[in-house]
């Protein structure tokens, strides 16, 4: 028992060890080109079902709107609005139930939040924008472009699915009651004022895992922050979309040039999901980025805006 004891301990140092590895301040945030522009403008779409959308939008020219995935907000976009709104006028938002957007009545279904980025991008007049989402952010776009809508066709030119699924990203009932027992959970940790992560080091330890081969401390450091914030009742309601979702067959309907970015080091949404989007949709590309993870948008920034440019 005593050498049981001692292992344990070890680990536990061990992972102690590597998670401050990984903890970086603000000031090596911001020093990383990885804080928000101070001269971005805000708004606050109110949405047709009482939910209000914070966007926040930087620059002049053609427009693209900036979508980011579960537990995220806008914030992970900074590199974007930061080189992008050189010569475009870039607007990222931060889904309902992130950052400071909240859900009206309609709930989190992904029709709803797909109506939510075309009500946003009618509010700030936005035309043959480029839509770019980022895992969930990406099926919310699937299904947004998936419509054949001659208001969507005014709004959208252009399609950048990043790190995403055509599908459910996780399969079979086993997975299904785990995500049951998930929501119970989260639901009883926001009603005791906690966060996502029961601690600092195990969050990062679960950030880390959305990156691929060496990894910034300071990337690793702001995603695990904008997912220490998500409301865990809000994610709660979101899982079971993710379980359900389902747009393969309604890809063929995609009518503009789209774009498939994802990293070899995916482990979350691994290139066959990527595959299966460019495979039903006409004439879409596929951009495979050796070494990179799950967060395209922070470890390979100057990449991605140059495919969105």
């Amino acid at each position: 028992m005593g050498a049981v004891g001692a292992a344990l301990a070890l680990g536990y140092a061990l992972e102690r060890a590597g998670a401050r590895r990984w903890q970086v301040d603000e000031e090596a945030i911001a020093a990383s080109g990885r804080t928000l522009p101070p001269d971005l403008r805000h708004h606050f779409v109110p949405l047709s079902d009482g939910g209000k959308l914070h966007a926040v939008e930087r620059g002049e020219g053609p427009a693209v709107l900036l979508v980011p995935g579960i537990t995220l907000n806008l914030a992970t976009w900074a590199p974007q609005l930061r080189r992008l709104s050189r010569h475009h006028r870039v607007v990222a938002v931060s889904q309902r139930g992130h950052g400071q957007s909240t859900a009206g009545h309609g709930g989190y279904g992904f029709d709803r939040m797909a109506d939510d980025l075309l009500e946003v991008a009618t509010a700030l007049d936005l035309h043959d924008a480029v839509l770019c989402g980022h895992s969930m952010g990406g099926m919310v776009s699937q299904v947004l472009l998936a419509r054949r809508d001659e208001a969507v066709r005014s709004r959208f030119g252009r399609l950048v699915v990043v790190a995403s699924s055509p599908g459910p990203i996780a399969y079979g009932p086993f997975v299904a009651g785990l995500t049951v027992a998930a929501e119970r959970g989260m639901r009883r940790a926001e009603r005791r004022g906690h966060g996502l992560f029961p601690g600092n080091d195990l969050g990062v330890w679960l950030t880390r895992f959305a990156f691929g081969a060496r990894p910034s401390p300071a990337d690793i450091e702001l995603t695990r922050s904008m997912v220490d914030v998500m409301s865990p009742s809000a994610l709660a309601h979101l899982l079971p979309e993710l379980l359900a979702f389902d747009v393969r067959e309604r890809l063929a309907a995609v009518d503009v040039p789209t774009q498939v970015v994802v990293g070899t080091r995916d482990l979350l949404t691994p290139r066959r999901t990527a595959r299966a989007i460019a495979g039903r949709v006409a004439g879409a590309e596929l951009t495979v980025l050796p070494g990179c993870g799950h967060m395209v948008m922070l470890e390979r920034s100057d990449e991605l805006c140059e495919l969105l440019a």
